[in-house]
């Protein structure tokens, strides 16, 4: 049985913070996995992928990082819908709220708080670098990460391996803005490994939009799970 509720708490800021919690019902002692999403907030389809990552034996926790523009806001897959909340994250503030989260985490006696990983898309996936280069995590991984560049061009030292998933056809992300992501990874002397899907657009693993794309997120998600047994369990 899978346990799963919205749990509010207080950031340093003075904010409150909704966090999407999903954690097996078994008595068991698990890895945790910080599930960040896009600029759309806590949907179904991120709540169906912390599911998946509970059912493949994690505790999961999706906080709201949206909170300070207003609590548990939802909003369609689209670009134009997402910048503006996108560039409402704080680099400092979100930071706060990744600490939070930490706080909760190791409060659980049904975790195994030496492994953690953070995972994220879009937005969340730029967030999720960040967050693998200020807390111990022991795995970091980014899909289609929008405005990663800034970040991999700080001096940012990764606490752990850090995978990133692109989209071949993405009209979002250049080839050329992926490159010289890479590029700084490896001028940083980062731990990291980059998957190009060819044939895929942005956004590839919403199941719940058209550019879903069934083989690119399949190839992509047996990749981020045995990315994830391998350092987490």
């Amino acid at each position: 049985m899978i346990n799963k509720s919205f749990n509010s708490i207080r950031v340093a800021d003075g904010t409150t913070m909704d966090i999407w919690v999903t954690y097996p019902d078994d008595g068991g002692r698990y890895p945790a996995i910080f599930l960040l999403h896009e600029g759309c907030g806590i949907n179904t389809y991120i709540r169906s992928v912390a599911e998946r990552l509970c059912r493949a034996g994690y505790v999961v926790f999706a906080p709201d990082l949206l909170h300070r523009n207003n609590r548990l806001t939802t909003m369609p897959f689209t670009q134009s819908a997402t910048i503006p909340c996108a560039e409402e994250i704080n680099d400092e503030l979100f930071l706060h709220d990744i600490r939070s989260v930490f706080a909760v985490c190791i409060s659980m006696k049904n975790i195994d708080h030496g492994r953690i990983g953070v995972l994220g898309f879009g937005m969340g996936g730029s967030c999720a670098f960040m967050a693998n280069g200020n807390f111990p995590f022991s795995a970091g991984i980014s899909y289609y990460s929008c405005g990663i560049e800034r970040l991999a061009d700080s001096s940012i030292e990764l606490q752990s391996p850090h995978l990133f998933f692109w989209a071949g056809r993405d009209t979002y992300i250049s080839h050329a803005e992926v490159d010289r992501v890479c590029y700084l990874n490896r001028i940083h002397a980062r731990d990291f490994t980059s998957v190009t899907i060819s044939y895929a657009e942005h956004g590839f693993h919403r199941d719940e939009c058209s550019s879903y794309h069934p083989l690119a997120a399949r190839q992509a998600w047996m990749h981020t799970l045995a990315f994830l047994d391998y350092l987490l369990k």
